[in-house]
């Protein structure tokens, strides 16, 4: 009898620990994410499917930790919706700005300058042209399609010019959304000469933009930031959203080499996150910090890409 006893609590046990294999882990007494800014938050009011509005991911972002979330929007600014944020969800830096395509007059000096004036002062961000853009009409659409550019023949335009000046005299952040990579390198060097501090290069390893590793290279050489998502890290055939399996996956090898190859001050790694039925902005960062110690990327490293190097490009330094 005292077998089949012992028997029993042997299989009673091998049930439990194999039906604990079943449930995800318990929840880290610290979460990863303490103290990062998700420079790439989308979230409702939108056009398209989002997951949670302003409120819901400031909210859940300062549960976790986060020191900030800036919110983008492809269609209208997100200054003001910053702003109210600050004050329904206080504890928590929120930031927003606008993006340069046709709901706001394409590449328009004018849309700049009111952005950067509403109240709150948490308009930071000028976004160049997305779904948009030349580049993306091109890549995504058809290929004799035109699109928005900010810079044909590596030239930047005179409206482009115009941007950049006022970029440099508010000292906002310039993103350069979906643009060609040689569109990239001509803003850069022009935003450079004219007193632009601080320029990121929205998801520029994916194939929108699609920099080449040597593109990177002269462009944060610089002085410009590639900006990384962890959304990238979802893409490619086998995506679990229909809409990725467009996008080249860009996962965390890619950040180790870029990190051996750039260096982690030359990069930020953020989100992209908020499209209906994906994870949510800080699971989707905590997914990615882990990804990326599983590469090998210290510690160090990965706090300077998501909480010094933000921090320093949204003035909070």
């Amino acid at each position: 009898m005292k077998y089949i006893a012992f028997g029993f609590s042997i299989a009673l046990a091998a049930s439990q620990a194999y039906g604990q294999a079943a449930f995800p882990p318990p929840p880290p007494k610290v979460s990863p994410v303490v103290g990062v800014i998700d420079m790439h938050v989308h979230s409702h009011p939108d056009v398209f499917g989002r997951s949670m509005d302003d409120i819901d991911v400031a909210t859940l972002a300062k549960s976790r930790g986060m020191r900030g979330i800036l919110l983008k929007n492809h269609i209208s600014e997100t200054a003001s919706r910053a702003a109210l944020v600050m004050r329904v969800v206080p504890g928590i830096e929120v930031f927003g700005g606008i993006v340069l395509n046709n709901a706001v007059g394409g590449i328009n000096p004018d849309a700049v300058e009111w952005m950067h004036r509403i109240y709150g002062g948490r308009g930071r961000v000028v976004w160049l042209p997305t779904f948009e853009s030349d580049k993306h009409v091109k890549t995504f659409s058809k290929p004799d399609a035109t699109g928005l550019m900010v810079a044909p023949g590596g030239q930047v335009t005179p409206q482009m010019e115009a941007i950049l000046k006022i970029v440099a005299r508010e000292n906002l952040l310039l993103a350069t959304g979906h643009v060609h990579p040689e569109e990239i390198l001509a803003v850069v060097k022009r935003g450079r000469e004219l007193g632009v501090k601080n320029i990121i290069v929205t998801h520029g390893l994916t194939n929108v933009p699609g920099l080449s590793m040597a593109q990177a290279k002269e462009i944060t050489a610089l002085g410009a930031v590639i900006e990384i998502c962890y959304l990238q890290f979802q893409a490619g055939p086998n995506a679990p959203l229909a809409f990725l399996t467009h996008w080249t996956q860009i996962g965390a090898k890619h950040v180790a080499q870029a990190v051996k190859e750039l260096g982690a001050r030359s990069l930020v790694l953020s989100s992209d996150l908020g499209q209906s039925a994906n994870i949510t902005h800080p699971d989707g960062l905590e997914a990615a910090i882990g990804a990326m110690k599983r590469e090998g990327i210290s510690d160090a490293d990965i706090d300077t890409m998501m909480r010094k190097n933000p921090a320093r490009l949204l003035g909070l330094n």
